[in-house]
């Protein structure tokens, strides 16, 4: 028989759960501003408005908080982004995937940019899940691909090459959004700019990867 929470242990998790949601929003933007090396865990309780013993309380060092903000991202882009149908064709799916991405850019540019300084700093955390989900979800689009190519619904490719160039090409828009501004001439970047990224890396790729109407 399932327990029923009491009312105030339901009131406990749910303050638990605001804290925690806090906490990670806050640390997700100064680790982005900061860097992750800068970064202190005085700084996430100065901006978060808590006292520091509280982000301890919940987090015992700021490598555990620093993993516990890349695992919300990296379960957020999980979810965020559709895996492709293989019935809809290459034309859809890629359209589709390369607008959920770079609405991600736009949306949590803070989390991409956290994401990408783990990267750089090749953050064991982050090399062990990609290994562990991402290589997954890959070998998964890698099969629904093939079978797109074996019914000449587009060219030949290397699924992992054109992977890493749509991760690069949306996710600079998050990344290196300074350098975005620049070259646009603009600051901040509107709808409009987003909508033609996606616009011209969509036409790119369908181009690129030989793509017919299906």
């Amino acid at each position: 028989m399932t327990e029923v929470k009491r009312p105030k242990d339901q009131l406990k998790a749910h303050i638990r759960a605001q804290n925690q949601t806090l906490i990670l929003e806050t640390a997700e933007r100064v680790f982005a501003r900061q860097g992750l090396a800068k970064t202190t865990t005085q700084m996430i309780a100065d901006e978060a408005g808590l006292p520091k013993a509280n982000i301890h309380y919940y987090y015992r060092s700021k490598k555990d908080l620093l993993e516990a903000v890349l695992e919300r991202i990296l379960r957020l882009w999980l979810d965020s982004v559709s895996q492709f149908n293989l019935e809809d064709g290459p034309k859809i799916n890629l359209t589709r995937y390369i607008s959920e991405k770079i609405d991600q850019s736009r949306s949590n540019g803070n989390a991409s940019k956290v994401f990408a300084m783990a990267l750089i700093g090749e953050e064991s955390f982050v090399l062990d899940y990609l290994r562990d989900y991402f290589v997954i979800e890959l070998n998964r689009e890698k099969e629904t691909i093939q079978t797109w190519i074996d019914k000449g619904l587009m060219a030949r490719i290397s699924t992992e090459h054109l992977f890493i160039s749509l991760w690069a090409m949306t996710q600079t828009y998050a990344d290196f959004d300074a350098q975005v501004k620049v070259v646009l001439q603009k600051d901040p970047l509107d709808a409009t700019d987003y909508e033609e990224a996606k616009q011209f890396i969509t036409r790119m790729v369908l181009a690129g990867c030989g793509v017919v109407e299906d």
